[in-house]
C-alpha cells in the first residue's frame, strides 16, 4: 500500500510539471507571437483572460466532473487537451484563434490543478505539498530554458511550443497507462460529504484566504509574464540575458519549494508564510527601485524564493484553518480566485503600461506585494488568537 502511495505521489509530481511548462513559455514567446500576428504587446492581458476563463470553467465544475470520470482519466484527458492547445498556438493566424487556444489550454490546466490540490491537501503533508508545487516550478523553469536554447540555435518560438505540446501528449499517455491505479486511489481522496458552497464561504477567514490566493497568483504570474518584457524592452537587457533571468525567477521558486519542504518538517506553516510575504515585499521594492542591474537581478531571485512557499503552504493550511468538510470546497474557491487574479492583475498591469509605460508594471508588483502581506497578517493573527495549530 505504501509503495502504491509513493507511486501516486511520483505521478502527481509529473502532473505538476505538465502544469508549469506552458506557464513558463508565454512570457518569453509573447513578444514574438504578437509580432507574428501583428497585435500590440498589451493584448497579452486578453490572452490571459481567455486562459483564466477556461481555467475557471474546469475548476468550478470540478465536483461534477469528478462524479463522471476518475482522476486518472481526468489527468490523461487534460494533458492531451493542453498539448493540442499548445500546438494550436503555432497555427494561430489571428487574435480570435489564439483566444480559443488559450481558453482550452486553461481548461486543461484547471482540471489538473484543482483535482490534485484537493487530493494533496487531504492526503499529503505540508512538506509533500510544497515539493509537489516545486515540480510545477520545474516545469515553469524548463519552459523559458527550452525557448532560450532554441533561440540560440536559430529556431523560433513555434518549435518550443511543438516540443512542449508533445511533452504534454506524452504525459497524457503516462496517465492513460496508470488509469487503474488512479481509479483505485481516487476514492481515498477528499471526503465526498463536503460542505455546501454557501456554508463554506461563510466560514471565518474564508473570504480573506480567497483574497490571498487572488493577490498571490496575480503577483506570481505577473512577474513571470512581464519580467522579460520589462528587462529587455524597458531596461535594455539583451534577449538571452533576459531569458536567463526569467528562468532564474522560476528556478528560485522551484528550489525554494524544495527547501521549504524540509523547513516545514521543523517549522510551522504560519511562520514560513510570514517569512515569504515579507520577502516578497522587499524583493518587489528592489525590482521597482532598479538602483542598478545587479540589484534588480538579486530582486528576481529573492522574489522567486519568497514566493516559493506561499501557494502550497496556503493549500496545506486549509486543513487546519477550516473544518475538514469545508476545506475541499474552499480550496476550489481559492484556486479559482488564484486564476482570476492570475489573469486580471497581469492584464491590468498591461493596460496601465499602455498609458504610463512599462515601468508602471514593476510599481504595480510592489503594491500587490504589500496588499498580500497585509491580508496574510490578518489570517496569522486570527490563527494565533484562536490557537489553531498547523
Amino acid at each position: 500500500m505504501k509503495s502504491r502511495k509513493n507511486l501516486l505521489i511520483f505521478i502527481s509530481f509529473i502532473a505538476f510539471i505538465s502544469l508549469g511548462l506552458p506557464d513558463g513559455l508565454l512570457g518569453i514567446a509573447w513578444p514574438f507571437i504578437s509580432e507574428a500576428i501583428d497585435i500590440r504587446l498589451e493584448k497579452l492581458g486578453l490572452i490571459l483572460m481567455a486562459f483564466v476563463a477556461g481555467y475557471l470553467s474546469a475548476s468550478l465544475s470540478n465536483s461534477k466532473i469528478s462524479n463522471i470520470i476518475s482522476l486518472g482519466w481526468l489527468l490523461a484527458g487534460s494533458c492531451m487537451l493542453t498539448g493540442v492547445s499548445l500546438w494550436a498556438f503555432t497555427w494561430a493566424g489571428g487574435l480570435p484563434f489564439l483566444l480559443i487556444a488559450a481558453y482550452f489550454l486553461g481548461a486543461g490546466g484547471g482540471a489538473i490543478d484543482t483535482s490534485l490540490n484537493i487530493f494533496a491537501s487531504a492526503n499529503f503533508s505540508p512538506s509533500v505539498v510544497n515539493w509537489l508545487h516545486a515540480f510545477y516550478g520545474i516545469g515553469a523553469t524548463s519552459g523559458p530554458l527550452i525557448l532560450t536554447y532554441l533561440f540560440t540555435q536559430g529556431d523560433s518560438w513555434t518549435m518550443g511550443y511543438f516540443i512542449v505540446g508533445g511533452i504534454q501528449i506524452g504525459l497524457g499517455i503516462v496517465f492513460l497507462s496508470t488509469i487503474k491505479l488512479w481509479k483505485n486511489q481516487a476514492t481515498e481522496s477528499p471526503d465526498p460529504k463536503a460542505g455546501s458552497f454557501r456554508e463554506s464561504i461563510q466560514q471565518p477567514m474564508a473570504f480573506l484566504s480567497i483574497l490571498v490566493f487572488f493577490l498571490y497568483t496575480g503577483f506570481e504570474i505577473g512577474v513571470g509574464q512581464w519580467l522579460y518584457t520589462i528587462l529587455t524592452q524597458s531596461r535594455g537587457i539583451a534577449e538571452d540575458t533576459g531569458g536567463l533571468w526569467v528562468s532564474t525567477y522560476w528556478g528560485s521558486l522551484t528550489l525554494g519549494r524544495i527547501f521549504f519542504g524540509f523547513v516545514l518538517r521543523k517549522s510551522s506553516t504560519s511562520k514560513v508564510l510570514s517569512l515569504g510575504t515579507i520577502g516578497i515585499v522587499l524583493g518587489s521594492m528592489m525590482l521597482y527601485w532598479d538602483v542598478n542591474a545587479n540589484l534588480s537581478y538579486a530582486s528576481v531571485a529573492l522574489i522567486g524564493l519568497s514566493c516559493a512557499p506561499i501557494f502550497p503552504s496556503m493549500i496545506a493550511l486549509a486543513s487546519t484553518l477550516f473544518e475538514p468538510k469545508f476545506a475541499p470546497t474552499l480550496i476550489s474557491f481559492q484556486i479559482s480566485a488564484a486564476m482570476v487574479g492570475g489573469a486580471l492583475l497581469p492584464a491590468s498591469s498591461g493596460f496601465l503600461a499602455e498609458y504610463f509605460g512599462l515601468e508602471i508594471i514593476s510599481f504595480s508588483f510592489a503594491i500587490q506585494a504589500v496588499l498580500l502581506a497585509l491580508a496574510y497578517a490578518v489570517i496569522y493573527r486570527f490563527k494565533k488568537r484562536n490557537a489553531l495549530t498547523d
